[in-house]
C-alpha cells in the first residue's frame, strides 16, 4: 500500500496533462491558471475529512493532477511572456519555489499538528487564486487569436512603462504569427486553399510531428530529458534518506535529516535561478548530470563494501557527502532544465501537445520507478540500483553534449532554425502543406 501511496500522484499528473492541456489551447492559458488550485484545495479536503486508506489514496491521486496541472501551465506561461534575456531564471523558478514548498512542508510538519498543517496547505492555492486575477493572458495566446489590442495591454503589464519595447514585441509576435501562415499559403496550391483553412482550425496531429525534422529533433531531446530526470535516482535518493544518514552514523533525527535535504535542493534550485542566464543550460546540464554520476557511484561502492562485510566506519562521511552533492546538483541542472527546455524548443502551434506528451511521459516514468523501485532494489541490491542511476548520468550527459542546443538568450526562430538543421523549410509548416497537396 505505500508503494501506491507514493505512485498514485505520478497517475494523477500523468491524468492532469492532456486535460490541462485541452483547457489551455480552448479556454486560453488565463483560465487554465485558475483551475490548477482546484485539485489541491479538492485534496487537502479529502485529507482532512478523510475516514479510510481509498480516502486517502483518492487524495493522492487528485493532489496529483494537481502538480500535473500546474506543470503544464507554468511551461507554457512562462515561455510565452517572458524576454529571451530573463527566460532561462523565470522558467527555473518552478523548481525553486517547488523545492521551497517542500522545505516549507518539512519544516511546518516537524511542529504542528496532522490537521492544523492540511488546513495550512489548502489555504495556499486559495491565496494562490486571488493572485491570478492580477496576472494578464499571455500575448502569445491573444496574437495567435487576433486580439491585438488585447495582447498589447496585456504586454504593457508584463513590459511596464517600455513603450518602444512594447510595440516592438507587438510587431515580432504579429509578424511571427502572420509568417507562419504565408509560408503555409505560398506552399499549397489554390485548389488546396479550403482544405488548408480546414487544418488551420484542427489540432496537429502526432503525425505530423514526426515527420518535421526540427520538431522530430526537439521531441527526442524532450523525452530525454525527462528520462535523464527519473533515472538519474531522485526517488531511490529521497526515499532512502534516513537510512543513508543512520548508515553513515549520523545522529540526526529523521526530520532534521529531511529539513537539512529540503535546504540543500533549496540552495541548489537558487543557484540554477542565477546561473542559467548567464552560464547556459547545456553546461549546467553536463555538470549536473557529471556530479551526479560520480556521486552515485560514489555511494553504490560504500554500501557494496558494507554489504560485503568490510568497515566502513572510517567512511561514514562519504555517503553524507555524497547525498549532500548530489541534492545540490540535481536542482542546479537536470531538475529545473528539463521543464525549462521543453517550452523553449517548439514552434507555439505544436507547443502546449508536444508538452503534454514530454510530461505524461515523465509522469509515466515516475509512476514505474516509484511502484517498481523495491522489486528492483531486491534483484540490483540498493548498490547496484545507484550504480545502475550513475550510468543513467553519464549517458545523460553524453547526450546532451551531442543533441541538445544551447537555448541561453536565443529567439525562438533561431533555436527552431538550429533544430530544423539550420534549413527553414524543414519545419512542422512546411510537412502540413505537403500533407496537404498529397
Amino acid at each position: 500500500m505505500g508503494s501506491w501511496l507514493g505512485s498514485l500522484m505520478c497517475l494523477g499528473g500523468l491524468v492532469a496533462t492532456p486535460l490541462y492541456l485541452f483547457i489551455s489551447d480552448h479556454y486560453s492559458r488565463k483560465c487554465t491558471g485558475y483551475l490548477v488550485a482546484a485539485p489541491f484545495v479538492a485534496s487537502w479536503v479529502l485529507v482532512i475529512t478523510a475516514e479510510s486508506v481509498a480516502i486517502l489514496c483518492l487524495a493522492r491521486f487528485i493532489g496529483g493532477m494537481g502538480s500535473g496541472a500546474i506543470i503544464v501551465f507554468a511551461s507554457l506561461y512562462v515561455s510565452e511572456t517572458a524576454q529571451d534575456t530573463v527566460r532561462g531564471a523565470l522558467g527555473s523558478y518552478l523548481t525553486l519555489f517547488t523545492n521551497a514548498g517542500v522545505l516549507f512542508a518539512y519544516i511546518l510538519g516537524s511542529y504542528v499538528h496532522y490537521y492544523t498543517f492540511a488546513y495550512i496547505a489548502m489555504l495556499l492555492p486559495v491565496i494562490y487564486t486571488l493572485g491570478m486575477l492580477w496576472i494578464p493572458e499571455t500575448p502569445n495566446y491573444l496574437v495567435n487569436r487576433e486580439k491585438y489590442s488585447e495582447a498589447e495591454r496585456s504586454l504593457r503589464w508584463l513590459r511596464g512603462k517600455d513603450e518602444r519595447l512594447v510595440e516592438l514585441e507587438l510587431n515580432k509576435l504579429i509578424m511571427f504569427a502572420k509568417e507562419q501562415t504565408d509560408e503555409r499559403l505560398v506552399e499549397l496550391e489554390l485548389s488546396k486553399l479550403i482544405i488548408f483553412a480546414k487544418e488551420q482550425t484542427e489540432a496537429v496531429s502526432l503525425k505530423d510531428m514526426l515527420s518535421a525534422a526540427g520538431t522530430r529533433r526537439a521531441l527526442i531531446i524532450g523525452v530525454v530529458l525527462a528520462a535523464n530526470l527519473q533515472f538519474c535516482g531522485i526517488f531511490a535518493i529521497l526515499s532512502y534518506t534516513v537510512n543513508i544518514f543512520q548508515a553513515a552514523g549520523s545522529d540526526l533525527s529523521p526530520n532534521s535529516a529531511t529539513i537539512l535535504i529540503g535546504s540543500l535542493q533549496l540552495a541548489g534550485s537558487y543557484a540554477s535561478s542565477l546561473l542559467i542566464d548567464k552560464a547556459g543550460r547545456k553546461i549546467l546540464l553536463l555538470i549536473s548530470n557529471i556530479c551526479m554520476a560520480l556521486c552515485l557511484a560514489a555511494l553504490g561502492t560504500y554500501f557494496f563494501v558494507k554489504h560485503q562485510g568490510s568497515d566502513v566506519s572510517d567512511f561514514g562521511w562519504l555517503p553524507v557527502g555524497s547525498l549532500s552533492v548530489y541534492i545540490i546538483a540535481i536542482a542546479l541542472g537536470v531538475a529545473p532544465i528539463t521543464f525549462l527546455m521543453v517550452s523553449e524548443i517548439f514552434e507555439p502551434r505544436v507547443k502546449g501537445r508536444a508538452i503534454a506528451i514530454i510530461i505524461s511521459i515523465m509522469w509515466l516514468l515516475t509512476f514505474l520507478i516509484g511502484k517498481f523501485y523495491t522489486n528492483l532494489s531486491d534483484v540490483l541490491g540498493i548498490y547496484g540500483c545507484y550504480w545502475m542511476f550513475s550510468v543513467c548520468c553519464v549517458l545523460g550527459a553524453i547526450f546532451t553534449q551531442v543533441s541538445v542546443p544551447e537555448t541561453k538568450n536565443r529567439s525562438l526562430e533561431s533555436i527552431l532554425l538550429e533544430l530544423s538543421g539550420g534549413r527553414k523549410g524543414q519545419n512542422l509548416k512546411s510537412v502540413q502543406s505537403e500533407i496537404s497537396v498529397l
